[in-house]
């Protein structure tokens, strides 16, 4: 490969594994760090929308839907295994849980690091679906027992002779009960900015600008970093097309999602429920996108100018020569020297 090849190879290459850096980071965000759910992650929003939700997708309608697509499931589940009292109990805390999230109060993390995070009870006194599930039957004083100390806590990680007597008169199993319960986003005034640029993109389009601008800084015909005014827009055209096209990869930064999905009093109204699609749109990301196609298109011009209608330098002469002059009567005649015009373009 070539030095030409090499240099509009390499920002390309660059660029491409900047956006799988990306991709596999909202995988990894999408299902783990911002899932909704420990056990199932964002299957609910997946199943009934048929994809991730977006960044600005409302919690209460990611915890709606969740909640919502594990009452679905825990439904249809059999309970041949179960005594009397346990499927009885099963069912009314079903009921319960349905009344729950049709309600839409949820808690929100108002205390932990973590950018979702189960919430027992909030500092509003609103409490999570499990906790509501367990105030409902055993009281408010139970369930605030459980959160003084297990606020925070993961179902699996609550450890306490209270909560396993509930759980096993419940007709739910631990797994279960993990699967309902959600994570909740920081409260309102600590939530992350949505209108925002992901570190990966940022640095992706950081290099690529600093890339373009170290072309535009040299100068056309006698550049300061390379050994050849060629070499020297090869760069600038690889530049240039990895800004282009990690811009244009990148333009379309908007996210629908479908507010308020569930009629007041008309619990599991699968298809026939109202749906209002919002569709917002991540003006920063967008922004920045432009400017790495316009920065591009400029590098492309500039490079692909000199380097397909570049001007070479030419060398014109005319070349007059007066092989003899008769100067007089008896005078030798004596050479001219050649006269040399030259015009450089």
């Amino acid at each position: 490969m070539n030095q030409h090849s090499f240099l509009l190879v390499f920002p390309i290459l660059f660029a491409l594994s900047v956006l799988y850096l990306m991709e596999s980071k909202k995988e990894i965000t999408g299902d783990d760090d911002y899932a909704v759910n420990a056990v199932i992650g964002d299957r609910s929003y997946i199943h009934y929308y048929g994809e991730k939700p977006g960044e600005n997708v409302p919690d209460k309608i990611r915890i709606q839907t969740h909640l919502m697509y594990v009452e679905e499931v825990l439904r249809k589940r059999s309970t041949d295994h179960l005594s009397e009292e346990q499927k009885e109990n099963r069912t009314v805390y079903m009921d319960l849980l349905r009344d729950y999230y049709l309600k839409g109060e949820f808690p929100v993390n108002d205390g932990h690091s973590d950018p979702r995070r189960p919430t027992f009870i909030d500092g509003n006194g609103n409490i999570c679906a499990v906790g509501y599930l367990l105030e409902q039957t055993e009281g408010r004083n139970t369930a605030e027992a459980i959160n003084a100390k297990y606020k925070h806590a993961f179902i699996y990680e609550i450890e306490s002779p209270v909560f396993d007597e509930w759980m096993q008169k419940s007709g739910f199993t631990i797994d279960e009960l993990a699967m309902i319960q959600p994570a909740y986003e920081p409260e309102p005034d600590q939530k992350v900015n949505r209108n925002e640029i992901d570190l990966s993109y940022g640095i992706g389009s950081a290099f690529l600008m600093a890339t373009n601008t170290l072309y535009m800084v040299n100068k056309s015909d006698d550049p300061k970093i390379f050994t050849s005014p060629d070499t020297n827009h090869w760069f600038g055209l690889a530049a240039g097309t990895s800004s282009v096209l990690l811009g244009l990869l990148n333009l379309d930064n908007s996210s629908t999602y479908f507010d308020n999905p569930f009629y007041p009093d008309t619990p599991n109204c699968a298809g026939n429920c109202v749906y209002q699609e919002v569709t917002e749109t991540n003006r920063a990301r967008t922004a920045l996108s432009v400017a790495n196609v316009g920065v591009g298109l400029i590098s492309i011009l500039r490079s692909g100018y000199h380097l397909v209608f570049k001007r070479e330098v030419k060398q014109a002469s005319k070349q007059i020569k007066l092989s003899t002059v008769e100067s007089g009567y008896m005078q030798a005649a004596q050479a001219v020297p050649w006269v040399r015009v030259q015009v450089n373009f």
